[in-house]
């Protein structure tokens, strides 16, 4: 269920990501090209602001606690903050360049009822899984192998899809000559395989996440407070099941985000490979142009703040071995 609700989301986003790429570059001047640019970010917090909502309200207990309430409420505010906004951009779009109020309608009107979905679903799903839980709640540390299997499965993931499209390229250039030239099916086999790997490197995430939630007892406001010291070494006072907390979340964090790390970069190359091919047939336009340097600036920023992340959760997992298996009195997670 929580596997088909994930996979279910990210088609959904990516289907309404793609379709509203479309309406904009159909209907919008070439010469827009930065506009459309702000239109696609839009569009970006219309679809994924509610998807981070109703996947927060469905994994996390935000009545456990004072905190919990108030840091989920300040999620909701900010969320409906960037959808106003959001909103303000895709009006402005509309009249600054002529293209009538289809997109602003079709726009809007999705990020509203993604909302109202959201903040129903959620709750759904969150009372679903309390009526169907886990076999085993005890802490299990991701072991050394569990690794290695996964990111095995990633690079025999890139090698078939880079085959199968070098294979299904080749083929299609033999029976329409001069549609590509090696370069191109290269580099364009490349961005598949990247892409597919990718996807294959996110979803072996999805059951290490549920330990992060385990560990802290569904409190949001107990997750903050552990990442707080472990992510961001801040010098918080924790209580007993704070410490066992904070050590186990170090341990299965580390591990989560060096894969989510590596979605990144293998999505954002497979992007920027695709892009590359365009602009080496002359025939990009200024919004491919800055569509690569963007990509190229976040992952300049994404690569290094990551990587000091992981190695702080590293760190912190290894000061603190002690507390990985301490057996506490009542749920420690």
């Amino acid at each position: 269920m929580r596997i088909l609700a994930f996979v279910s989301s990210i088609i959904v986003a990516t289907a309404l990501l793609m379709g509203g790429v479309v309406l904009l570059v159909v209907n919008t001047s070439q010469k827009n090209s930065l506009w459309i640019l702000a239109a696609v970010l839009a569009m970006s917090i219309f679809i994924y602001g509610p998807i981070i909502l109703g996947s927060f309200r469905a994994y996390w207990d935000v009545t456990s606690s004072t905190d919990s309430a108030r840091y989920y409420r300040r999620l909701l505010l900010i969320v409906l903050g960037l959808e106003v906004l959001a909103a303000i951009i895709i009006v402005a779009f509309a009249v600054l360049t002529s293209t009538g109020p289809l997109i602003p309608v079709v726009f809007i009107g999705v990020g509203i009822v993604l909302t109202v979905a959201a903040l129903l679903i959620g709750p759904a799903f969150y009372r679903y899984d309390l009526a169907h839980p886990a076999a085993t709640s005890d802490w299990v540390a991701i072991e050394k192998a569990q690794i290695r299997k996964r990111i095995l499965a990633i690079a025999i993931t890139f090698i078939g899809v880079l085959v199968l499209a070098m294979v299904a390229l080749t083929t299609l250039n033999a029976l329409t000559p001069h549609t590509l030239n090696v370069l191109q099916t290269l580099l364009f086999a490349l961005s598949f395989a990247c892409i597919f790997a990718g996807g294959v490197s996110v979803f072996s995430t999805i059951g290490w996440n549920r330990r992060l939630r385990d560990v802290t007892d569904r409190d949001p406001s107990r997750l903050r407070r552990v990442a707080r010291v472990v992510i961001k070494r801040k010098p918080l006072d924790l209580d007993e099941k704070d410490l066992v907390a904070a050590a186990r979340f170090a341990a299965v964090i580390s591990v989560t985000m060096s894969f989510q790390l590596a979605y990144i970069v293998l999505l954002y190359v497979g992007i920027l490979l695709q892009q590359i091919n365009a602009l080496a047939t002359g025939k990009a336009g200024d919004f491919i142009v800055v569509i690569v340097t963007l990509l190229l600036a976040t992952l300049a920023i994404l690569l290094p703040l990551q990587t000091v992340r992981i190695q702080r959760a590293r760190r912190y997992a290894r000061d603190h071995l002690a507390d990985l298996d301490r057996q506490l009195d009542g749920p420690a997670g």
